[in-house]
């Protein structure tokens, strides 16, 4: 018991001895949400910083640097020029690059971050239509700071129409072969910051085209199983029925990848009625006929999704990946050739099991 608690102990004093540099609270400036954004050829970093005001009970001020320089790490070193105490990323959530920049390619301005031991690891990162200094500096407009304003909006959404994104994911799909990533895009709305879609990229550079945010839900469909989420149907002009998401689950099926490929999509949706209009409510509801316009009208437009994507050479729902681990001694080659022109077929099946109409 005694040789135990020793060499507890000895790994302990190893572990502090070893460790990451201590910093003290007061003698740093926390980093919260960093924007980036192209400007003259060069890259122009603005940041919203914690900084300890003196008192025990003091709440934290907040103050926004900026800096532009040819290269991120660069600008990191021209706002800590500007700063009292050194500025530290252990608190940063949020990474926000402008459209202009994130069509440049986000490579070289991601990868400071990935290899940086300060940043926590479950970082979002996220385009802004327009310039990401915008969503940075809405500081005196919010009721929370930036970061956490958008960490919590990404967060709510990742449950209903954005698929799930973060560093790793982003690292994964931009480096993985058969796979491109995709991040939230979003834009500031006079004293807001909101969701616009899900911006579209080739490897790492941003096509400059998304999938709006109330189509987020159906690409969510295409690329996991999840139970949350509601989704609008327009039969017609004035004619709309809500549906709400009980429990969604996709698969693939791909046959003779390495030689003549073809893709099905099975997607079963279960859901309910949230609204109905264009039908009598005191009336029994056709379920039969509402489940197969649904298929027909969702399904229709889940293939014009697919076919988007081949038309821009982009696979944002990893069929690739899928391809790569169900064959053997997979041609990557001839699959990137070939994908374009690939049949793939979504074959969607609905079941209405609640209406949630009383009478």
């Amino acid at each position: 018991m005694k040789i135990r608690l020793l060499l507890i102990t000895l790994a302990g004093f190893l572990m502090t001895a070893c460790g990451v540099e201590k910093q003290i609270l007061e003698d740093i400036l926390i980093a919260e949400v960093v924007g980036y954004d192209a400007e003259d050829k060069k890259i122009k970093g603005t940041v919203v910083v914690s900084v300890p005001k003196p008192g025990e009970e003091a709440d934290l001020g907040k103050e926004v640097y900026e800096a532009v320089s040819h290269d991120i790490k660069a600008s990191r070193q021209q706002e800590n020029a500007k700063t009292p105490f050194p500025i530290a990323g252990g608190r940063l959530t949020v990474i926000l690059y402008g459209s202009e920049l994130a069509g440049m390619g986000l490579n070289d301005y991601v990868d400071t971050y990935r290899r940086d031991p300060m940043v926590g690891r479950d970082l979002y990162l996220a385009v802004v239509h327009g310039k990401a200094e915008d969503v940075v500096k809405m500081e005196p407009k919010l009721i929370k700071t930036p970061g956490v304003q958008v960490k919590e909006l990404i967060e709510q959404n990742i449950r209903t129409n954005l698929p799930d994104v973060d560093l790793h994911r982003y690292l994964y799909a931009c480096h993985g072969k058969g796979i491109d990533p995709v991040l939230p895009l979003l834009e500031t709305a006079g004293d807001q910051i909101r969701v616009k879609g899900i911006a579209l990229f080739k490897k790492d550079r941003y096509i400059g085209k998304y999938i709006p945010y109330e189509d987020g839900f159906l690409f969510k469909v295409l690329t996991e199983n999840f139970k949350m989420g509601s989704y609008e149907i327009k039969w017609k002009e004035n004619d709309f029925t809500d549906i709400n998401n009980v429990e969604s689950r996709v698969h693939y099926h791909i046959s003779d990848a390495n030689q003549d490929p073809k893709v099905r999509i099975e997607v079963k949706l279960k859901a309910s009625l949230l609204e109905v209009q264009g039908y009598d409510l005191g009336k029994a509801v056709d379920l039969n006929k509402i489940e197969a316009r649904a298929e027909h009208v969702i399904g229709e437009k889940l293939n014009e999704m697919v076919t988007m994507f081949q038309e821009n050479h982009i696979d944002p729902i990893a069929i690739g990946d899928h391809a790569k681990s169900k064959t053997r001694n997979f041609d990557q080659r001839h699959w990137e050739k070939a994908y374009p022109y690939i049949p793939i077929e979504v074959d969607l099946d609905i079941e209405m099991i609640q209406t949630g109409i009383a009478e």
